[in-house]
C-alpha cells in the first residue's frame, strides 16, 4: 500500500520544517494532525485522515506536543483497521493551497528586544522544554530563557528596548518596543543590573 507519513499540521499549509514552533511563533489559532501515503515530495502524498484541534495563548511547546500525540494516537486507532480491511479513503491535496515552511537558524532563537512584547512571549513559549529555548546575547554569553511574562505599562515609552527597568529576586523586567517583558525562569548565573541593556 505504501509507506505511512506523518506532519502536525493541516495538510496542504505548513510543509516542511519545525512545524510546532512555527506553529507557536506565528501564533496560529488552530492546527492538526495529519496521516498521508508519502511521496516523493515533502509532506505531499495522499492525505489517509487528518484531525483538527484548538491551540490556546497559553499553550506553550509542551502543551501543544502533547495535543499532537493524543490527537494522533486517536487517529491511528480509527486508521489501523481501515488500513488492514483495505477500507481507508485518500483525499489528495491542493497543492496550489501548500506553503513550506524553511528551517530554522540559531538566530531565529534569540530574542530581540526591539520586537513587540507578543512576539517575544511567542518566540520563548516556542523554544521553551522540550526544545531547546530561546537565548539572548549578554557580556559575551548566550543565556537560555525559560519563560516570560508580558506587562503592560505605558510609563516607559521613552526608554530604549532592552533595558533593564528592575531586578527583583531573579525576575528580570526588560523594555520591549511596545511595553515590558518580565523574565521568569531563566539561566543567568550573574543577574544584570538596572540600566543594562539586554
Amino acid at each position: 500500500m505504501g509507506v505511512l507519513g506523518f506532519h502536525p499540521t493541516k495538510l496542504p499549509y505548513n510543509r516542511g520544517r519545525h512545524p510546532l514552533i512555527w506553529t507557536l511563533i506565528l501564533e496560529l489559532k488552530k492546527s492538526a494532525t495529519t496521516f498521508f501515503f508519502m511521496n516523493q515530495g515533502a509532506d505531499s502524498g495522499d492525505i489517509v485522515s487528518q484531525r483538527e484541534f484548538e491551540i490556546s495563548i497559553n499553550d506553550d511547546a509542551r502543551d501543544l506536543y502533547d495535543k499532537v500525540v493524543n490527537n494522533s494516537l486517536k487517529q491511528l486507532e480509527e486508521i489501523f483497521p481501515k488500513l488492514k480491511n483495505k477500507t481507508f479513503e485518500t483525499t489528495k491535496q491542493n497543492h496550489e493551497l501548500a506553503n513550506t515552511w524553511r528551517k530554522r537558524n540559531k538566530i531565529d532563537g534569540k530574542i530581540d528586544f526591539r520586537m513587540t512584547s507578543k512576539a517575544i512571549y511567542n518566540l520563548v513559549k516556542a523554544l521553551s522544554e522540550p526544545y531547546i529555548g530561546a537565548h539572548i546575547e549578554f557580556k559575551e554569553k548566550e543565556i537560555k530563557v525559560w519563560k516570560v511574562k508580558i506587562i503592560k505599562t505605558k510609563k516607559e515609552n521613552n526608554i530604549e528596548s532592552g533595558k533593564v527597568l528592575d531586578v527583583n529576586n531573579r525576575n528580570i523586567l526588560v523594555k520591549t518596543y511596545d511595553g515590558c517583558i518580565e523574565i521568569v525562569n531563566h539561566e543567568f548565573n550573574e543577574l544584570p543590573n538596572i540600566g543594562d541593556y539586554l
